[in-house]
């Protein structure tokens, strides 16, 4: 075998195909990968070369050539925002080539290298998006077989990239009548994959499914978390028998500050037989992230203003959390209902008195006879919502709020409860089935261009601003609580048959006079979407991802959700996975309902939860 580094060297200044080599940046077993820049379309690439000097026969060149192919095949196949995509594949003058984006920001290798230990939080995110890039090819029938830190590499935007599918093993490929697939890749005696990753069944040879992938994504995790591969040794070998027969060390003394529920995770992925582990790489991730994060029951003291004790009454649940179902009583910040503890009044032995009787019996007497109007001119808000006047921007800018005033007590007064989830969810932290609309219209801030028509059907936002995204934001929760970090948004919504504009969710939009930025996923009612990032000075969304997904209900309502999770944004229409964007631009912020230009759609039973 030659010199790799002399021989790739030789190759600057070549061209192959529409791709101009430039310089080396890489290096592996298969061979070589350059910087490059492409005539048409004209935009700088990554082109991987195998290089024949790397064999020392026509044989084993075959052979490899053969892989490199099917590399070419098995990343065509896939298309996910966290698995490199390729562009184009071509042999020449002896030269088998590959072009693929070129990624700046490194590999998850080298981060390792420099760093050892990740935070659990951190490598939690890593295993999210590594498992969901994962999952999505064993349902293409493709299993990776070489998963490592080096094969998983940072694009600028700061989502994970799944690359290298060089010895991907194809599912229920046609074999040739004389010789398997396997047999063509190992009669050499070349080892399928890299030692330290390699799953026992790889290591003795047998048969393989996804769950070898899930193996070696929980050696990757147990690295993440303890700066150092479970299995090492002399030779390649060594290294494979201590995969098939001894069991990896305890995580605890090389990471205390990882809980015991995570070392249950990576033995359970680390299992030998290959049945003993998870089904799907999604169960490993979804696994971690609940010992990573566990579920805490609400403190109630944080959500109340009045220092007395008092007994929460929801009128969905008692169990559920800031639901909008009532305009907040005057004097109180918090969207339920609150109510005194039961306890006997000392002078009159327990019952109430008679003056707060009668009182009770003419308020009751008022309501039936002149409805609940009477009611609801008393609540704060509530005034502006029926006569059609101002409500207040976050900034102190009046912006108008049109309603149906034939519509005002549904509108105040929605008894329906929120629908079942359409994605798994945890906890129900906030929910709204008119959203803005039901009496807490001090929560949000509307764009200018935005009008707000409160419907029984829903809230109806409408942007005349042709060419311009505008929205109302959710600046908090009920009693001032921020929204938090990570959750599940769920929204149902609905295009007029006269809309032309698309629409959307904003979340994690930065407050302040001087900050813009955050994220938006818009929507067209054919299902095309597009995840964005805006720029926190300007204001401008550059796009992180977009694909055309499952088209929107025609004629009724389509339930949309959201996942956020970490730096990782997923999007669903009626429960259907339609893919998301990673971004580790913003941590936190607001969240909103968006409307382009021409826009004029119904929102309804918006409900943020907790993470499953």
């Amino acid at each position: 075998m030659g010199d790799l580094e002399s021989i790739s060297n030789q190759l600057n200044g070549r061209t192959l195909g529409t791709c101009t080599l430039q310089g080396l940046i890489g290096r592996g077993g298969m061979g070589a990968v350059y910087l490059a820049q492409q005539a048409r379309p004209r935009r700088t690439v990554a082109v991987k070369v195998l290089l024949p000097e790397l064999f020392s026969n026509p044989t084993g060149f075959s052979e490899f050539l053969a892989r490199f192919r099917r590399e070419a095949d098995a990343i065509a196949a896939l298309d996910h925002i966290n698995i490199m995509p390729i562009y184009e594949y071509g042999e020449q003058d002896q030269l088998a080539y590959l072009v693929m984006p070129y990624v700046s920001g490194g590999s998850l290798r080298e981060v390792v290298a420099k760093r050892g230990k990740l935070p659990l939080s951190e490598a939690s995110n890593i295993v999210e998006q590594v498992a969901a890039a994962l999952d999505y090819a064993h349902q293409h029938g493709i299993i990776h077989r070489d998963l490592k830190p080096g094969n998983i590499v940072f694009h600028a935007d700061g989502r994970l990239l799944l690359t290298d599918f060089g010895i991907a093993k194809v599912l229920n490929e046609p074999a040739s009548p004389n010789v398997t697939a396997m047999q063509t890749l190992t009669s050499t005696g070349m080892l399928i994959g890299t030692p330290e990753y390699l799953s026992p069944e790889q290591a003795t040879g047998a048969p393989i499914d996804n769950r070898s992938d899930i193996y070696s994504l929980g050696i990757v995790l147990f690295q993440l978390l303890s700066g150092r591969v479970p299995f090492s040794g002399t030779t390649p070998v060594a290294v494979a028998i201590k995969h098939a027969t001894e069991e990896p060390p305890s995580l605890a003394p090389l990471n205390p500050d990882v809980p015991p529920g995570v070392e249950k995770v990576i033995l359970k992925a680390l299992a030998k037989k290959p049945e003993q582990r998870y089904a799907k790489a999604g169960d490993l991730a979804r696994a971690l992230r609940a010992v990573a994060t566990p579920d805490r029951e609400p403190d109630v003291s944080t959500f109340m203003t009045d220092p007395k004790p008092v007994a929460k009454v929801s009128l969905l649940s008692t169990a559920e959390t800031f639901v909008d179902t009532l305009p907040p009583v005057r004097g109180k910040q918090s969207d339920e209902l609150t109510v005194a503890p039961n306890r006997p009044s000392r002078r009159q032995g327990g019952r109430l008195p008679l003056w707060v009787a009668l009182l009770s019996a003419i308020l009751v007497v008022l309501l039936i006879l002149g409805g609940s109007t009477l009611f609801l001119h008393w609540l704060p808000g509530v005034d502006q919502l029926l006569s059609g006047s101002t409500g207040t921007h976050a900034s102190g800018t009046a912006t108008p709020i049109a309603t149906h005033a034939s519509s005002a007590t549904s509108i105040s007064h929605p008894q329906t409860a929120l629908p079942q989830p359409s994605v798994s969810v945890g906890k129900l932290l906030y929910g709204s089935p008119l959203p803005i609309c039901g009496g807490q219209n001090s929560l949000w801030s509307t764009n200018s261009s935005v009008q707000v028509t409160c419907d029984t059907a829903g809230t109806r936002l409408t942007n005349k601003n042709v060419g311009q995204v505008e929205g109302v934001l959710l600046n908090t929760f009920p009693g001032s609580t921020p929204i938090p970090n990570d959750y599940v948004l769920e929204v149902q919504v609905k295009p007029a048959s006269a809309s032309s504009g698309a629409f959307g969710i904003f979340f994690r939009m930065q407050t302040g006079a001087n900050h813009q930025g955050g994220y938006s996923f818009i929507i067209q009612q054919s299902g095309s979407w597009n995840g964005s990032s805006i720029d926190d000075g300007t204001g401008q969304g550059r796009s992180l991802f977009g694909r055309q997904g499952t088209a929107l209900n025609s004629t009724g309502f389509t339930t949309i959700d959201l996942v956020i999770q970490g730096d990782t944004f997923r999007l669903y229409f009626n429960g259907a996975a339609q893919g998301g964007v990673s971004s580790i631009n913003y941590s936190s912020g607001n969240l909103g309902l968006a409307v382009d230009g021409g826009a004029d759609v119904l929102f309804k039973n918006l409900a943020i939860y907790s993470l499953p």
